[in-house]
């Protein structure tokens, strides 16, 4: 009998990215809800940079730069499942090496990197295309977004 591991499923992959997801979600949710109710200091934070500038553009530029997210994270998807199959390798591994794991999350936070610096540029570039009227109508809507929030409420000051 060989010692290395059987292969797992494709399906359980992406059944533990999907488990993931939901429970950060879960977590988003409950943390937001928690601010929401007892306001104080977080309350009057403005909204994340990268996501009021997302929020304030046309709702046709924010389907397409979700599709260009979307593209980018299907593309990534071979590449992170290899990770996830180092990783199980390395924290099984005796004796440990974090080292090894440290690698594997360098390669992850480049890689957001890598997804937030496009998605920069694929902002940067819709709004270069803009005229200057349009421009100042986005600049209008980003002042909303950051005053109102996400969801239009005003922010207590």
């Amino acid at each position: 009998m060989s010692d290395s591991p059987k292969p797992k499923s494709r399906w359980m992959s992406v059944l533990l990215i999907l488990s993931l997801a939901l429970n950060l979600l879960i977590v988003g949710v409950a943390l937001g809800t928690v601010l929401r109710v007892k306001g104080g200091d977080h309350a009057k934070s403005p909204p994340g940079f990268g996501s009021a500038l997302y929020r304030a553009l046309p709702k046709d530029e924010r389907k397409a730069m979700r599709g260009e997210l979307f593209d980018r994270h299907r593309k990534g998807a071979k590449t992170r499942s290899q990770d996830f199959v180092a990783l199980s390798v390395a924290l099984r591994a005796e004796p440990f090496d974090p080292e090894a794991v440290q690698v594997l999350l360098d390669q992850q936070a480049q890689s957001m990197a890598d997804l937030q610096d496009a998605l920069q540029q694929e902002w940067l570039t819709r709004v270069i295309a803009m005229s200057a009227e349009e421009r100042l109508v986005y600049a209008d809507r980003l002042e909303e977004v950051v005053k109102h929030g996400p969801r239009g409420h005003k922010r207590k000051d």
